[in-house]
């Protein structure tokens, strides 16, 4: 037990797992390939199955305060104005069925809420400008190998490395993300910068159209606006931020409503990040290494739930770990077990939505006519798998 417990990657998952494990008294040493552990600086939002896991962090109360409630998840046809669904996120019928409040949160004060908790906890050691290459083990102990030569020794090694893991390259050499054909740009305006039509909603809107969506809602305090842009990249079109490509962009939008328009105007067309995803795939363990996170089932955001997958992940592990840290073989292979279902129904159902966010023609129309015909009732029972108190539960010893 003198070992630490070796964290690749200093993402949501791999903070928050190096939190847990610190506050139940592990050794652990966080491994983070950038000279600064540090986010991405967009919004992310997080679903109210979330939160207990940020309570049982110490973190809630924390990320309330720094927490945007939206009123509502809002889909709109992009084209013809049509509201197509409305799920209400306050009010006595939501409270009385979801276990936490649904918020929209800047992942950068998120993740500085994470990174301030482990860091007043003496056990974590964080260690930047570490690149970890690969592993081997032994039947007492495991090594990480880095770009600089050197070896780390530790007990077990949670890969929560990203997308595109190279510890899960190496478990499975043969499989590989899977490219949709879509880029993101992300964007953050300060409020008053925003356009009129976007300062009025005081929810996540998301507008929907052949090829592309865009979703933008309000953060810190209703001072910023996020918005992400997402575009479907033509066969042989480069996505890069030239003639071509903005051509395609002012087709998209051109007979777009006013407000769809007003979204475009203000992203930024020149960062753009490729969107993927992973197949669902079992054997996450290897021996004392486990993935975790996007690291182990990386999906589509249209469930805006990779965090959210991450974060339970990481309180699932942790009670595991303490209940068999002399063990990391069954911890590992009972993490598997309990959460391989419902991570992969994550990615199965994002990629179902993400036709349906992105069709056109027939199925268009076929998707407006079935999202209209249900009710508020329909659309929280469509979410109680993900939302629910039963399926939010603090993890227990096995």
């Amino acid at each position: 037990m003198n070992d630490p417990v070796l964290i690749v990657g200093g993402g949501l998952g791999g903070v928050a797992t190096a939190l847990g494990l610190g506050q139940r008294g592990h050794r652990v040493r966080l491994l983070e390939q950038s000279a600064e552990i540090a986010p991405i600086g967009y919004g992310v939002q997080i679903g109210p199955n979330v939160l207990p896991v940020l309570a049982q962090l110490g973190v809630e109360d924390e990320v309330r305060r720094a927490a945007y409630l939206p009123d509502d998840l809002l889909l709109l046809d992009a084209v013809t104005g049509e509201r197509l669904v409305r799920v209400p996120l306050k009010g006595e019928s939501f409270e009385a069925r979801f276990p936490a409040p649904y918020i929209c949160i800047h992942r950068v004060d998120l993740h500085e809420i994470l990174l301030r908790a482990v860091r007043a906890v003496p056990e974590v050691d964080l260690n930047q400008a570490t690149t970890v290459t690969g592993y081997s083990q032994t039947a007492h102990g495991v090594q990480v190998h880095t770009e600089q030569g050197t070896r780390i020794e530790g007990r077990a090694l949670v890969a929560a490395d990203g997308l595109r893991s190279r510890l899960r390259a190496q478990m499975h050499p043969s499989d590989a993300t899977r490219d949709t054909g879509y880029v993101a740009h992300r964007t953050i305006v300060p409020m008053d910068q925003a356009p009129a039509s976007l300062r009025r909603r005081q929810g996540v809107t998301m507008w929907t159209g052949d090829g592309f969506h865009v979703i933008y809602y309000p953060l810190r305090d209703h001072t910023e606006m996020n918005i992400v842009a997402v575009f479907r990249v033509p066969d042989g079109m480069e996505a890069t931020d030239n003639g071509a490509y903005r051509t395609h962009i002012e087709t998209i939008a051109a007979p777009s409503q006013a407000e769809v328009r007003d979204v475009i105007s203000v992203v930024n067309l020149e960062r753009r990040w490729a969107i993927g995803d992973r197949n669902p795939l079992r054997g996450w363990a290897d021996g004392r290494v486990t993935l975790l996170g996007d690291a182990a089932h990386a999906t589509l955001q249209s469930l805006a739930q990779g965090a959210g997958m991450a974060l339970e992940d990481a309180a699932e592990l942790c009670a595991l770990m303490d209940a068999h840290g002399n063990d990391p073989h069954r911890a590992f292979a009972l993490f598997e077990r309990r959460r391989f279902v419902r991570t992969a129904r994550v990615q199965l159902e994002s990629r179902a939505l993400w036709h349906t966010y992105h069709c056109g023609g027939v199925d268009a129309q076929v998707r407006t006519l079935q999202l209209q015909e249900r009710s508020t009732e329909d659309l929280y029972r469509c979410f109680d798998w993900l939302w629910a108190p039963a399926t939010v539960r603090v993890p227990q010893p096995a």
